[in-house]
């Protein structure tokens, strides 16, 4: 997937909104090029990333009723993160994940109501229990 525009992958991400199947996929796809990246991206981008991959999740089990707006960009802002093409290829040492990380933050904007409104619901949902 090859994606050189934000206007695509959003496109991209209105095709996959309608099957769970290639957002399953997606997920997976995302899980694994975060995971092999770890140690190449910044920390805060990390945890974007990681973010979205948790609003994906909720939305696909339906723990967390999100518009269909918002899960659009959520959806294109994974796309964008997995292609291997975009504005700066992920192989520039030092650049590649830069674009990513920008467009991250830019679909963060747009849905910031709920990205709020999420973050303040599920914010214990990993927290270990001591006793």
């Amino acid at each position: 997937m090859k994606i050189k525009s934000l206007q695509r992958a959003i496109q991209v991400a209105k095709q996959i909104f309608q099957n769970k199947d290639l957002a399953k996929d997606l997920f997976n796809q995302a899980t694994q090029k975060a995971s092999d990246n770890k140690g190449n991206m910044e920390t805060g981008f990390w945890y974007d990333i990681k973010m979205l991959r948790k609003m994906m999740k909720a939305w696909q089990v339906g723990t967390f009723k999100f518009s269909k707006t918002a899960i659009i960009y959520v959806i294109a802002g994974l796309v964008y993160f997995v292609s291997p093409i975009d504005l700066v290829p992920d192989f520039i040492v030092g650049l590649g994940f830069v674009d990513d990380a920008a467009v991250v933050v830019l679909f963060f904007k747009k849905i910031k109501k709920e990205l709020e409104k999420f973050k303040a619901e599920t914010r214990f949902q990993d927290a270990e229990v001591f006793s």
